[in-house]
């Protein structure tokens, strides 16, 4: 994907010198852009406790995927609240959207900075024009929102990673046709989005947890001795799971 600053021109990519203008749309549908991170070894729904994205976004446009917030003195003294696999519920619901047909359009944006969102709007430009654009960022982006706001075609973009809201600011996806799912690691990031309906995700359930790992060490069931214990040290953390069940799958400890 280019790369580009909130003040490139982006002469070299670019739409005709109308790129504040309507879009001249040429792609065969369905259009996806963006790389969707392939889901991790094992993945897992979490029916028990991750939520349910297709019937959050029945009540909501707009879905944001948050961490937990901790309890004072609750669990373990790691912060793995960072890692808690909201991504990866976001990757899995855009491909089974995407699978079943149900979008006309699909954009995966890395939302880590305001470039990064610039970038994969000017790049999803392309892939539904088909050809390279010319003007500023801002311009090319501020035609790809507009074309959103008034498509009658389906559409589902991702906005993974954001910090804060003002990443975001001009940027904003919407329309009656689209949905917008946002990841982020801060609780504080969806402070300042309108109409977005905020989705905690904190650890596996104990069931979860332990489905996790016995299916990771399934080649030496000898090797789950202490499942029960090393759960509960590790606070059922996703994160902390997949790396304690990585090291010892690759050794001989239990």
């Amino acid at each position: 994907m280019v790369q580009i600053n909130a003040e490139t021109d982006v002469d070299s990519l670019a739409l005709p010198p109308a790129a504040a203008g309507p879009l001249l749309v040429t792609a065969e549908w369905p259009v996806r852009c963006g790389a969707v991170p392939p889901l991790a070894d094992r993945f897992s729904t979490r029916p028990e406790t991750a939520p349910d994205l297709n019937l959050a976004l029945e009540r909501s446009a707009a879905v944001a995927l948050t961490p937990r917030s901790r309890r004072l003195g609750a669990g373990s003294s790691h912060d793995w609240l960072r890692c808690s696999g909201k991504t990866q519920l976001a990757a899995f619901y855009a491909e089974s959207q995407w699978r079943t047909r149900a979008l006309d359009l699909l954009v995966w944006v890395d939302a880590s900075s305001t470039a990064s969102v610039l970038s994969a709007y000017v790049a999803a430009v392309q892939s539904l024009t088909g050809i390279r654009t010319s003007g500023i960022a801002e311009s090319v982006a501020a035609s790809f929102l507009g074309w959103l706001r008034e498509t009658d075609r389906r559409w589902l973009i991702v906005l993974d990673d954001v910090p804060d809201s003002s990443v975001l600011q001009g940027l904003w996806p919407a329309g009656p046709t689209g949905q917008v799912v946002l990841t982020t690691p801060s609780t504080q990031a969806t402070v300042g989005l309108q109409n977005v309906l905020a989705l905690e995700l904190g650890p596996f359930s104990k069931r979860e947890a332990m489905s996790y790992l016995v299916g990771r060490l399934s080649s030496d069931p000898d090797q789950r001795r202490g499942a029960i214990d090393l759960i509960d040290d590790l606070d059922c953390q996703p994160m902390a799971l997949a790396q304690a069940t990585a090291t010892i799958g690759s050794s001989w400890m239990t």
